[in-house]
């Protein structure tokens, strides 16, 4: 099935014109092009790439939002689940569902300094990728992908891996960039959303309902999420190109910019087009 997306056929990204997001025939599905080289990807991924570095205030205002995540999806999280995170950083995550109650968590993670940092909070962790994990089929109740879909180069065979993975009523829990949203349509390429080449594939809910259908997945909820970090950094990028000697003054001046742009998230979350999404699917076979 076409779908039409919000972006033009191909959306020049940010911060250079090298790459660009382009539909793919037949799906609309925004796929990076050209593929960025392993060379281009490790330098990506830095030991400085903001996820694997947040000290301080930071570290503690993420963790703060990790537990408030948790607890309003204790459902999905709660013994005698299994809960398996892809992509789960320095295990933010599996530590808040570990301190609520669930010792039944396990993560996986490609980048070395992440994995160290999350075993060093007692967690297991595998390093890698899910497809290299060999889980068990059927071995996991919950398996969250927090900003990592948008990331992988097939995020079809990662859907089936989880599908295969997940046992009979198990559920994937997604957080990702919104492609047809009103930060995407306003910000253009200075969108956040777009990140290349860290980001390989760009979807708008349309887009991953088919995706996650055609893996064997039924969505059951889609919440646009209230945050004005992509208004934040949407200004930023905008004034690097233009003053790049504001930078550290807008970098000092972050936290007061994502306060100030969460009234425009709140018209996206009103309007149901927010820049970031969590979607909650189960396997089809799963009991509705």
């Amino acid at each position: 099935m076409s779908t039409s997306p919000v972006a033009p056929p191909a959306v020049p990204t940010r911060p250079t014109p090298d790459w660009r997001f382009v539909p793919q025939p037949g799906s609309g599905l925004l796929r990076i092009q050209p593929m960025p080289t392993e060379a281009e990807l490790d330098a990506a991924y830095d030991d400085d790439y903001a996820p694997f570095s947040r000290p301080g205030l930071s570290s503690r205002i993420r963790d703060w939002l990790e537990a408030r995540e948790v607890r309003s999806l204790w459902h999905w999280f709660a013994p005698p689940r299994r809960v398996l995170d892809v992509g789960c950083a320095g295990g933010e995550l599996l530590t808040a569902v570990r301190a609520n109650g669930n010792d039944d968590v396990v993560g996986i993670e490609p980048v070395p300094v992440a994995v160290a940092a999350a075993r060093a909070r007692g967690l297991e962790v595998h390093q890698g990728f899910l497809e290299d994990a060999a889980l068990p089929t059927g071995s996991i109740n919950t398996l969250v992908m927090s900003h990592v879909l948008e990331h992988v180069p097939d995020p079809h065979g990662t859907l089936r891996e989880a599908h295969r993975v997940l046992a009979p009523q198990g559920a994937l829990l997604l957080w990702l960039p919104n492609a047809d949203s009103l930060e995407a349509r306003v910000l253009g390429r200075h969108w956040i959303g777009w990140d290349p080449p860290r980001h390989l594939t760009a979807f708008s809910v349309c887009t991953l309902r088919s995706t996650l259908t055609e893996n064997g997945f039924r969505i059951i909820s889609v919440n646009h999420e209230m945050v004005g970090l992509e208004w934040a950094w949407g200004l930023r990028l905008w004034l690097r190109e233009r003053v790049p000697r504001a930078e550290p003054l807008l970098r000092a001046l972050h936290p007061a910019l994502i306060v100030a742009g969460t009234p425009l998230a709140l018209i996206g979350k009103l309007l149901r087009r927010s820049g970031r999404i969590r979607v909650i699917a189960v396997r089809e076979d799963a009991a509705s």
